[in-house]
């Protein structure tokens, strides 16, 4: 009897500590996926903010060949139109931009886009070699 007492004791502690033990990796893999799924959030909403930013460069470009277009059809309010539309295409991705540098590097350009804007609503005579300049600029942060 006293051995039956035993053996049925030792299968209550053996059968506690195997629940105890089998309810703590519940635990960490509930934990696991809990971080697992916030990193995948975070990444896909990183990679949201990317393609939003990368959308307004290509937008910025398109306006600044559309802009180039209208100089050689010598329509210049419809290309200080376009130009417009590029700086705020081009604001949008600074105020997406977190690091410094290329922040100040979209800056610089969208002061040059003004300043090729003003002079083609004053009807100054302005070079095509300045669009090509800034759609190279485009290009390279297009291609970052």
């Amino acid at each position: 009897m006293l051995r039956f007492i035993g053996l049925v004791m030792l299968l209550a502690l053996s059968f506690g500590f195997g629940y105890l033990r089998g309810k703590q990796p519940t635990n960490n893999l509930e934990q696991t996926v809990r971080d697992f799924s916030r990193n995948v959030i975070d990444g896909t909403l990183e990679n949201e903010r990317d393609i939003r930013q990368l959308q307004h460069l290509i937008e910025a470009q398109s306006r600044v060949v559309q802009a180039k277009a209208e100089i050689y059809n010598r329509n210049a309010a419809d290309a200080a139109k376009e130009l417009a539309e590029a700086v705020n295409s081009l604001e949008m991705v600074m105020r997406g931009e977190k690091q410094a540098e290329p922040q100040a590097s979209i800056k610089n350009l969208v002061g040059r886009i003004r300043e090729l804007r003003l002079d083609v609503s004053l009807g100054r005579k302005v070079l095509v070699a300045k669009f090509e300049e800034i759609q190279k600029e485009l290009d390279l942060f297009i291609r970052r």
